[in-house]
């Protein structure tokens, strides 16, 4: 299956996170936290509507001050989702700058606060000197394109929240068998995807064919030529203890993504200070990875001592792994 994404990591997998991420159905990026922001262009940033935070540890959120320089003057909105006390994370940001000459641009920052006792967001715009607002977060899960996110909240000694990216249901039109049964494209495609998508019974439709017009019902044209695509969920789980319960919630929100990036911070041999910092060993990154039955994986956020022992560090972590389900860019090491 052809990969809906284009995945780079921001910085080297031995430095700080940062995962830029594009998907073909929709219009803008997103980002998998931002840590320090040093290898991505300006152009990319703005491109950028959505930054999932795992949480505010300084390699997941200093690059914020990056987003808040290049952007000024982009017009953009902004929306970053973080775990309980993010919106006074980046009121503190904004807050530590002075903001008298600015009341001209337009730009906002929304921060939704994900809770395990609900959901709330607060907005700061440029037009009012960046105070902090109350912000209605609706159905704060559904983003642009009809994607939407699920998460789940991961013990690191604090709350780190892990993401699923989830494509929105798609329909294709077999060509093979709109070749076979004499269809032709043209409008009633989209129509007929329309119809579908939202359930809206069994209409006779005027269809393109190679003896002209003629007419279908849409249950007789979704048995016919009509296929549905797989979603392609990614899923970014990163800094969470080696418990039980953080393995059982990990397997659980990844399961059966397309991509999963996962942190793989240390070592087996070094699981007990993988314990202490509340990290994830290359063992539990793989086994999360395979019982998950994510169909790729990108390793990273490694501990930035194994950099001098690359080659002993990545022996370990594909050792046994088909390296045609490693996402081609961790490669790049």
């Amino acid at each position: 299956m052809k990969s809906n994404y284009y995945i780079r990591r921001v910085n080297s997998p031995f430095d700080d996170s940062g995962i830029f991420v594009r998907n073909v159905y929709m219009k803008k990026a997103v980002l998998f936290d931002c840590g320090r922001l040093s290898n991505i262009d300006n152009s990319e940033l703005n491109d950028i509507s959505y930054i999932f935070i795992s949480h505010t540890h300084v390699d997941h959120f200093s690059g914020f001050d990056r987003f808040l320089r290049t952007s000024l003057l982009s017009g953009n909105t902004f929306t970053f989702f973080g775990p309980k006390g993010f919106i006074n994370n980046v009121y503190g940001k904004l807050s530590s700058y002075t903001w008298n000459l600015i009341y001209d641009y337009d730009i906002v920052f929304r921060a939704i606060e994900l809770r395990l006792d609900g959901i709330i967001g607060a907005e700061f715009s440029s037009k009012n000197g960046f105070v902090k607002e109350d912000y209605n977060v609706n159905n704060a899960v559904s983003l642009d394109d009809g994607f939407t996110i699920e998460y789940d909240f991961f013990d690191h000694g604090i709350p780190s929240i892990g993401y699923r990216l989830k494509e929105p249901k798609r329909i294709s039109m077999n060509k093979e068998k709109m070749s076979k049964y004499g269809l032709k494209q043209g409008v009633w495609i989209k129509t007929l995807k329309d119809i579908i998508l939202s359930n809206n019974g069994n209409d006779l439709l005027e269809v393109d064919t190679i003896n002209g017009k003629k007419n279908y019902y849409t249950d007789e044209l979704k048995n016919m030529v009509v296929e549905y695509p797989i979603p392609q969920d990614i899923t970014y789980i990163t800094d969470i203890a080696p418990t039980f319960n953080n393995y059982k919630k990990a397997i659980s929100l990844a399961r059966d993504s397309f991509v999963l990036l996962i942190e793989s911070v240390f070592m087996n041999n070094d699981i007990l200070h993988a314990m202490e910092k509340n990290h994830l060993s290359i063992g539990l990154s793989k086994q999360i990875f395979k019982e998950s039955n994510s169909k790729l994986v990108s390793f990273g956020h490694f501990a930035p001592k194994y950099d001098k022992v690359k080659d002993i560090f990545f022996n370990e972590l594909y050792k046994d792994l088909d390296m045609k389900k490693i996402v081609k860019n961790e490669l790049n090491r």
